[in-house]
C-alpha cells in the first residue's frame, strides 16, 4: 500500500509536467530523439549516425516512435515507467534492510531530489539505464536469506540489459558484490559461496549484453566499439571546445542540498554502528562512498549525474531522519517528534517538487515557439537540417545532417569531430535550414552562411537561416 501511494504521488506528479508541448526536458534529450529520427530514416547507428553508447534505448524509442506514438509523449512516457522501475526498486531495496518507514522516506526524498522530476520525464538515458540495474541489486538483496542461483543469473541479465542503453551502470557492480558478500551467512564457505554467485552475475551479464546487442542491431555496437572506447576514455585531442577537466565534481552541491546532507549523516553514522554486526546495513553508505568517489575523478561531470548520488543519499537520509523522529523517552514524545518531522518533510518535498514542474511549464513549448512556427512553414522545401540544438528537428519533422545529427562536446574532445569536419559536412549536404544557438562563438562556416544563406529570425536562443534558393518561398 505504502509502495502503491508513493507511485501514484509520482505518477500525479508528472501528469503536470507538458510532457505533450515542451520543446525539450532534459539537457540531452535532443541527441536521443535526433539518433532515434535518425533510425527511423533508415540511417544506422556507429556507421552513418554517431553514437557513444549501446543502441537499446535508440531502438527502444525508434520502435515506440514508429509502432506507438510518433509524437514526443511516447518517448518521455517510456522513461517515466523505468523511473516508477526504479522507485520501486529502492524502495524495496530500503525496506528489506531498515523497515517500511525508511523505504517510504526514502522513496520521497528520491521524489523531489534536485532534477529528478525532470529527468526521469525526459526522453535521455541516465534513468532508463539506471532501472534495471537497480532491479538487479533488489533481486540480490531480497533474496540474502535464500539465494537460489537463478537469481544471481537474472541479476546479471539485468546488468546486461542496463549496459546495453548505457555504459555507466558498470559503477554499481561493487555494490552488487558488496550485497553478495553480506548475503552469505555460511561462514565456512563464504568465499567459494560469494565467488560463484558472482560468476554467475558476470555470465548472466555478458550474456544479456551479447544477446540484445544481436537482436536490435545486429551486434553493431560490439563492431564499432572503438567509438564508444575513445569518446570515452581517450585523452583529449582537440580542445577548441574546452575538455573534460574543465567540467570536475560540484562539490558545492552537497553544500545546496544540505537539508538531505545533513541528515544523510546522520544515518551514516548509524549504519556504520550497526555494520559491525550486519554489514549489509553500512551498504547506502558504502553505495555512497563509491559513487563520490567515481564521480569525484571522473571528467566531465553533468548535473543529471546527480542521480547517482541521490538514491544513497536519500537512503542515509531516510535513516538519519527516522532516527532523529524516534528520539525521546516516552512513546508519546516520539509521536509528536515523528509527526513534526513527516509534517516538515512533506512542506519540504512540497515545495520542492512545485519548483521542478514550475521551471519545466515555463521552458519554451511547441505550440508558442515562434522559430518552430518558421520552420515548419518552410518544412515543405526542406531535405536536410543542421542545427546546434537537434530537439528542434524532431518537433519539426525535417530530417538531420546525418554525421551531424550528434555533435556534442565529447565528439569534439575525442578529435572526431572537428569545426573544419563540420564546414565539409554542410558543404557537401547543402541544407537548406541552420538553426544556431545566439551567442558571439565564431562559426568556421561563416563564410557559407554569408554567401548562400538569409537569416530570417532571431531571438535571445536562436538565429534560423534559410538557403537562398527558398528564402523567398514563403511569406513571412
Amino acid at each position: 500500500m505504502t509502495l502503491a501511494t508513493l507511485l501514484g504521488f509520482f505518477l500525479l506528479l508528472q501528469s503536470f509536467m507538458p510532457l505533450r508541448t515542451a520543446v525539450q526536458i532534459g539537457a540531452d534529450e535532443g541527441f536521443e530523439l535526433a539518433k532515434a529520427t535518425l533510425c527511423l530514416n533508415g540511417h544506422k547507428l556507429y556507421s552513418e549516425v554517431w553514437n557513444d553508447q549501446p543502441p537499446l534505448h535508440t531502438c527502444l524509442i525508434s520502435w515506440t516512435l514508429k509502432h506507438i506514438s510518433p509524437s514526443i509523449v511516447g518517448p518521455r512516457l517510456i522513461t517515466v515507467v523505468f523511473a516508477a522501475l526504479l522507485l520501486a526498486c529502492v524502495f524495496c531495496m530500503s525496506l528489506r534492510l531498515n523497515g517500511l518507514l525508511v523505504a517510504g522516506v526514502t522513496t520521497a526524498l528520491l521524489i523531489a531530489s534536485p532534477g529528478f522530476l525532470e529527468l526521469s520525464c525526459s526522453c535521455m538515458l541516465e534513468i532508463p539505464a539506471l532501472a534495471p540495474a537497480l532491479a538487479a541489486l533488489a533481486l540480490l538483496l531480497i533474496g540474502r536469506k535464500r539465494k537460489p542461483r537463478g537469481a544471481e543469473f537474472v541479476a546479471g541479465a539485468l546488468f546486461g540489459a542496463a549496459l546495453a542503453m548505457k555504459l555507466v551502470p558498470v559503477i554499481l557492480l561493487p555494490v552488487a558484490a558488496m550485497a553478495v558478500w553480506a548475503g552469505e551467512r555460511q561462514t565456512g564457505h563464504r568465499i567459494v559461496n560469494t565467488a560463484k554467485s558472482l560468476a554467475l552475475i558476470a555470465v548472466g551479464m555478458a550474456l544479456g549484453f551479447i544477446a540484445i546487442d544481436g537482436l536490435v542491431d545486429g551486434g553493431a555496437f560490439l563492431t564499432h566499439i572503438r567509438q564508444t572506447w575513445v569518446s570515452h576514455f581517450a585523452p583529449a585531442k582537440s580542445f577548441e571546445y574546452g575538455s573534460p577537466a574543465d567540467h570536475p565534481f560540484e562539490w558545492e552541491i552537497l553544500l545546496r542540498n544540505w537539508d538531505t546532507t545533513v541528515p544523510a549523516v546522520v544515518g551514516i553514522i548509524l549504519v556504520l554502528r550497526q555494520a559491525r554486526s550486519d554489514l549489509a546495513a553500512a551498504l547506502p553508505a558504502a553505495w555512497l562512498a563509491l559513487m563520490l568517489g567515481v564521480f569525484t575523478l571522473h571528467r566531465p561531470w553533468w548535473s543529471y549525474y546527480y542521480v547517482h548520488l541521490a538514491i544513497p543519499l536519500s537512503w542515509c537520509a531516510a535513516i538519519g531522519l527516522v532516527t532523529i523522529g524516534r528520539l525521546g523517552r516516552s512513546q508519546a514524545t516520539r509521536r509528536i517528534v515523528t509527526f513534526l518531522v513527516v509534517c516538515s518533510l512533506g512542506m519540504w518535498l512540497s515545495g520542492r517538487a512545485y519548483l521542478q514542474i514550475k521551471s519545466v511549464r515555463e521552458s519554451p513549448q511547441t505550440y508558442s515557439s515562434p522559430v518552430l512556427n518558421i520552420m515548419r512553414r518552410f518544412k515543405p522545401f526542406t531535405q536536410w537540417l543542421y542545427t546546434e540544438d537537434p530537439v528542434y528537428s524532431f518537433h519539426c519533422g525535417v530530417p538531420l545532417v546525418p554525421d551531424l545529427g550528434v555533435v556534442m562536446l565529447k565528439r569534439f574532445w575525442s578529435g572526431e569531430m572537428t569545426n573544419a569536419k563540420i564546414e565539409a559536412e554542410l558543404r557537401i549536404a547543402q541544407p537548406e535550414m541552420l538553426l544556431l544557438m545566439s551567442d558571439t562563438n565564431p562559426r568556421a562556416f561563416r563564410d557559407l552562411i554569408a554567401t548562400e544563406y538569409r537569416l530570417v529570425y532571431q531571438d535571445p536562443s536562436h538565429r534560423l537561416y534559410i538557403r537562398n534558393s527558398i528564402a523567398d518561398k514563403v511569406d513571412l
